[in-house]
């Protein structure tokens, strides 16, 4: 059964509506004021409430405002009750998240048209976005599927070919079959290091406290030229004739961090640039030292990425453009990256442009200081 909460400071009316309500099959309770009103709905969970606008102590409007304020009703229809002279409030009321109105006097038959619509739309609604959600588990769960079966099938595929036919195959056959090999084994292993570092993140294990209590002093140059190495492992996709350049403007400055996240999170980083660059070109990495901010760039001249969809490449699980391009991956890797940098005091900032390029950069504190102060 349907719960209405009807809201109303005249009583004579609150009573009527909450039996007319109820004559109509709804399960309706009342509250005499915005206040009680309140209370109610946080202990009963109304599928719906009707609110008059003008009432003494709290008007519909500071109801609205709380309720929606809350995340346990922020999405409940809301349904308030206006006179005709009440249009600055109404207006306040609409702008605050109001569903809809009814307008005093009314009939049985408006008030009860009314719910049912608010009621229609929010179930409309909330089928859609269990149809969304549903749609990105489904895709989530066969990204993550195919990543981690993917490389494990070739690996075992050419296992059992070796084991069969080691005594036939030429050197040069024995080779392209090891070179699979090791491909599928670095893409697993890159997927297996990125759950560990999630896993690490979410479990908190990894964070900004801990950076700073075990941390450990490194030249950044030093993790830069690892990290850049790393990459070209995680990059197996990468375009022939792709080169780097790597420029340092202070091999000196130092950062306290978790080498191995910290590296990690530079190679997802440069990983993402060689992969998206166009054959024969050149990556650009640069590291130089202000004030006490150490500031990485890493720039490529792929095909960028259009600004209405730049806020999702920081997203986790997301691949922009993946039904137009040919990718692999989970989407995790810039998503992963930022979450390292920030609990090593850091921040990551991405600028693009479509058709020419991705620029991102990284800011970090120089050893003994932190970003702000």
């Amino acid at each position: 059964m349907v719960r209405v909460l009807v809201i109303e400071d005249e009583a004579t009316l609150l009573e009527d509506m909450v039996e007319l309500l109820k004559l109509e099959g709804y399960d309706a309770r009342a509250a005499e004021d915005g206040v009680i009103g309140i209370e109610i709905a946080y202990s009963w969970t109304p599928d719906i409430i009707i609110c008059d606008l003008m009432m003494p102590r709290m008007n519909g409007f500071e109801v609205l405002t709380q309720l929606r304020a809350d995340a346990a009703t922020a999405l409940t229809p809301f349904i308030i009750l206006t006179a005709l002279g009440d249009q600055e409030l109404r207006h306040q009321a609409r702008l605050a998240g109001a569903d809809d109105f009814v307008t005093k006097p009314f009939t049985t038959h408006e008030l009860v048209e009314t719910i049912q619509a608010r009621l229609y739309r929010h179930a409309m609604i909330n089928a859609g976005a269990e149809h969304r959600l549903e749609l990105a588990r489904t895709q989530l769960v066969r990204m993550v599927t195919h990543e981690l079966r993917t490389p494990l099938i070739s690996i075992n595929t050419v296992v059992e070919v070796l084991s069969r036919q080691l005594g036939q195959l030429t050197p040069a056959e024995t080779q392209e079959l090891l070179d699979t090999i090791m491909v599928g084994s670095r893409r697993l292993t890159h997927r297996v290091e990125q759950l560990v570092f999630i896993t690490q993140l979410d479990a908190g294990v990894l964070t900004r406290e801990s950076m700073i209590l075990e941390g450990l002093e490194m030249r950044m140059w030093e993790l830069l030229v690892a990290a850049n190495n790393l990459a070209r492992r995680f990059a197996y996709q990468m375009q022939p004739g792709v080169t780097v350049n790597l420029q340092e403007r202070d091999r000196e400055a130092s950062v306290i961090c978790n080498p191995y996240a910290l590296k990690q999170a530079l190679a997802e980083l440069i990983a993402n640039a060689l992969t998206f660059t166009p054959a024969n070109t050149e990556v650009n990495i640069t590291l130089w030292r202000r004030d006490e901010t150490i500031l990485i760039s890493v720039t490529d001249k792929g095909m960028g990425i259009p600004q209405d969809k730049l806020s999702l490449a920081l997203e986790a699980f997301q691949q922009i453009d993946r039904d137009k391009r040919e990718q692999q991956g989970m989407g995790i890797g810039l998503w992963l990256a930022q979450r390292l940098i920030v609990v090593h005091g850091g921040t990551l900032d991405i600028r693009s442009v479509d058709g020419k390029g991705t620029q991102v950069i990284i800011r970090l504190p120089v050893a003994g200081t932190a970003i702000g102060d």
